[in-house]
């Protein structure tokens, strides 16, 4: 049991290696993790307009606005970003 946890906690540290490398205008940061109790957390810089989930599930009139091309260029930055 305890080689299972183990291995966990490593897959866990070397994911967040890889997300610590990420950088992009696009991306918000990385600011760190916590991984105490059990429990693995993931910290990043706070977005005080919103995610882009917010921004493309919403019901709002932003929503409304935001055209299938504009939609499609934020997509491709975010896999642009991530590759």
């Amino acid at each position: 049991m305890r080689a299972s946890s183990q291995q966990k906690d490593d897959e866990f540290l070397e994911l967040v290696n890889n997300i610590d490398k990420i950088r992009h205008a696009n991306i918000v940061e990385f600011i760190g993790y916590c991984a105490e109790y059990g429990q693995r957390l993931l910290i990043y810089e706070y977005c005080s307009n919103g995610s882009l989930q917010d921004v493309l599930h919403s019901d709002d009139e932003y929503k409304r606005n935001l055209s299938w091309n504009a939609r499609i260029r934020m997509a491709l930055g975010a896999a642009r970003a991530l590759e």
